[in-house]
């Protein structure tokens, strides 16, 4: 049973170490409440502080199988007679006890262009990346009958993320254009004095995304769709999503996506006391996926009034009425 679970495990690790190559970056299914994941111009979009959070559980019936988590803060601010937009984040992926995590800040200069507001967005951060069932060497116990036993070496590594993004935003309208991985961060598996001829270096390809979407009021003022698009690219690997969401009275909401040749995902959310909560699954019509139970995706997000971190002016009386 523990072979079985350790080679599952393994197959899972290899998958993802695949992944490197093609696709570092994760697909969320409700991508719209994680728009500076994807594009750090998005940081400061609303007037107000917003918080969100996403957390991703992928082929919910195998054991061991990745997760992810995405958490950001993100407001506007004025100085120098400017608007700018500020935001922190974190992500972590996870495969059984293995997380590699990136903590980033980010950065938005904003000017006014035409009906609506242009952004333009940097994001520097540092991913933390360990791989603990990287380096497997075999080796033989006399001790135990001669098995082959598999030993397992830490691997950790620090290395610099960097991204940026574009986009231009109205009330009803946005469209995005972001670079991920600028600078194409660097990791392997086995220390070696020469990774250029390595097999187990590899690096974060520099990937490429696009995203728009609008609002459209329906056939009642209180009813409105959503129709949005996201897609991913490094020029190997293309991932295309295509969502549309019907909002009511800007409480409740449903809709479906379609991910390509991955599958569909079906979501539902709700806004209970100014949180939006939500909820998603992911349907696989081929892969791994598709007798793995599919994906389940929670998330949510608050906006909070600026005003209410503002101090108040202490009150004054003019000399004349003392």
């Amino acid at each position: 049973m523990k072979k079985r679970r350790f080679v599952l495990l393994f197959a899972i690790f290899l998958f993802c170490v695949a992944q490197v190559q093609a696709q570092w970056d994760v697909l969320f299914s409700r991508s719209w409440t994680a728009r500076t994941y994807y594009n750090p111009s998005f940081a400061g979009e609303t007037d107000k502080i917003q918080v969100s959070g996403t957390y991703k559980y992928l082929w919910a019936n195998i054991e061991n199988a990745p997760r992810h988590i995405f958490l950001s803060v993100d407001m506007p601010v004025e100085f120098w007679g400017l608007q700018h937009g500020i935001g922190i984040q974190t992500f972590s992926n996870a495969i059984g006890n293995e997380r590699n995590s990136l903590l980033a800040a980010q950065y938005t200069y904003k000017q006014k262009f035409g009906k609506g507001m242009l952004n333009i967005g940097v994001q520097a951060g540092t991913y933390a990346l360990n791989f603990d069932a990287a380096s497997i060497n075999l080796s033989a116990d006399s001790a135990k009958n001669n098995r082959k036993i598999i030993k397992a070496n830490l691997t950790d590594k620090k290395t610099v993320d960097l991204n940026a993004g574009i986009s231009w935003t109205t009330n009803n309208f946005h469209i995005g254009a972001a670079v991920m991985h600028i600078n194409q961060p660097s990791f392997y598996f086995i220390p070696s004095e020469n990774t250029a001829n390595d097999s187990t270096f590899s690096k974060i390809a520099v990937s490429y995304n696009f995203m728009a979407g609008c609002n459209i009021t329906a056939f009642h003022p209180l009813f409105e769709i959503q129709p949005a698009v996201l897609l991913l690219t490094n020029f190997t690997d293309t991932r295309l999503q295509t969502i549309l969401r019907m909002v009511y009275n800007k409480k409740y909401s449903a809709g479906a996506s379609w991910n390509g040749n991955e599958g569909y995902s079906f979501f539902a959310g709700a806004v209970i006391e100014n949180v939006e909560v939500g909820y998603a699954y992911d349907l696989y019509l081929s892969g791994i996926g598709k007798s793995s139970g599919g994906n389940h995706e929670v998330s949510f997000r608050y906006r909070l009034p600026i005003e209410l971190f503002k101090r108040n002016p202490m009150p004054y009386k003019s000399i004349r009425l003392l």
